[in-house]
Order: C-alpha cells, then sequence, then structure tokens
C-alpha cells in the first residue's frame, strides 16, 4: 500500500517526503486553500525525483484540454495527466494513452465509471470512497469491486477522499496499490498514545541507568 501524498502545501509536503512518500497529488481546491498556481507547483517538484506528480487539466473540451497538457509537459514530461471523469475526459485519456502519456482519471464513483476508464485506458483511476459514504453508499465496499475489476489489467486504483483512519485501517486489509492520503490524516496515523507511553518509559529507564554508571 504505497501513499500518494494529497496535499498542495510545499512545507508540508517536503516535511513527508522526507518521510519517505515519494509521489504527490493534489487537485484546484487544494492550489487555491494553499494560494499557489499548478504549473509553479509543478515546477518546483519536477526535479525531486518522485515516483508520482500529477497535474490536473480543468477545459470542457477535449481540445482546451490538450492546450493544457501541452503546457504540463513542457514544464514535465514525466507528469500524469490528471483528468475529471467525463466523455470529454474519456476521449482525453484514450488519446493520450494513444501517444505515450500517462493518466489518472478522478471524481470515479461507480463501478460503471471504473469500466469506462478501463476502457479508455486510464493508467490510474482515483475512486472515491468518503464522498460516496457521504452520498449514502459503501465506499468501502464499492473500491473492493473496483480493485477486483481492475485486478488483471494495466489500470491501478488509487484510493481517494480518505476521511478517517477507519478507511485507512479497512484499505490496509484490500488488495490496494495506492492510497491518495490528506496530509493530517498522515500524520494522526503515526500517532498512537501506547507508542508516546513507551518512549517515556524507554527515556525514563534510560536516564536512571546512565545516573546509576555515573
Amino acid at each position: 500500500m504505497k501513499y500518494i501524498i494529497d496535499h498542495a502545501n510545499i512545507n508540508e509536503i517536503d516535511e513527508v517526503l522526507n518521510m519517505g512518500i515519494q509521489a504527490i497529488t493534489a487537485n484546484p481546491t487544494l492550489y487555491k486553500k494553499n494560494t499557489i498556481d499548478m504549473l509553479s507547483f509543478l515546477d518546483y517538484y519536477k526535479d525531486k525525483n518522485l515516483s508520482f506528480l500529477s497535474a490536473e487539466v480543468m477545459g470542457n473540451t477535449v481540445e482546451e484540454m490538450l492546450s493544457e497538457v501541452d503546457a504540463i509537459l513542457k514544464i514535465y514530461p514525466k507528469a500524469i495527466i490528471k483528468i475529471n471523469f467525463s466523455k470529454a475526459g474519456l476521449k482525453l485519456c484514450n488519446i493520450l494513452h494513444n501517444r505515450g502519456i500517462k493518466t489518472a482519471i478522478t471524481l470515479v464513483f461507480s463501478i460503471a465509471q471504473v469500466a469506462a476508464a478501463m476502457n479508455a485506458h486510464a493508467d490510474y483511476i482515483f475512486f472515491f470512497i468518503g464522498r460516496n459514504d457521504e452520498m449514502g453508499n459503501d465506499g468501502l465496499a464499492l473500491i473492493e469491486d473496483a480493485i477486483k475489476l481492475t485486478k488483471n489489467s494495466n489500470t491501478h486504483i488509487v484510493a481517494a477522499s480518505l476521511k478517517n483512519l477507519h478507511h485507512l485501517q479497512a484499505l490496509s486489509k484490500l488488495d490496494i496499490e495506492y492510497v491518495g492520503i490528506p496530509y493530517q490524516l498522515y500524520m494522526s496515523s503515526l500517532q498512537h498514545p501506547l507508542t508516546d507511553s513507551g518512549k517515556e518509559t524507554f527515556e525514563k529507564d534510560w536516564k536512571d541507568i546512565r545516573k546509576d554508571n555515573s
């Protein structure tokens, strides 16, 4: 289960990169929240030797999105082109596949959409769990079906829209390759009261040993 940090705050992303995560994704809402332009964000990370770095296109037509793709690839030729699910998005995905450009379809909520993205040759599908839950669906059950559907294909499921540690723990029981994890959830996942109390005990005992041997 490999993490893709889902964030656009450079300082906080750099912090988690130093802890071993080597993949980044973001979306227009995150860029706006952190007051950074996507192309500037891409330019900052292009030389970081990442395993995954996405850049999202937002045009409404294939022609508009192709123009955005050109601008992205001029900055970083290895960028994963992130595409919102739509008819035009599927067409773009197929075109980019034929050009040898890696793609990720996002805003995917149903198994029917997963199948359509697979047929458009998407390399990655960002399947939304939490947003499905909010609509009264079982996001975890749906992503399990998505994983089964894509198992013998060249399309990889990325778990997206994680809202809590329960989602993260449940995903660990599934055959999921990638998890798009928000910064705050990642940081919360590192905390455990027994780790903290154990550390305090070890530090106290270490000081006592040094005192006894002095």
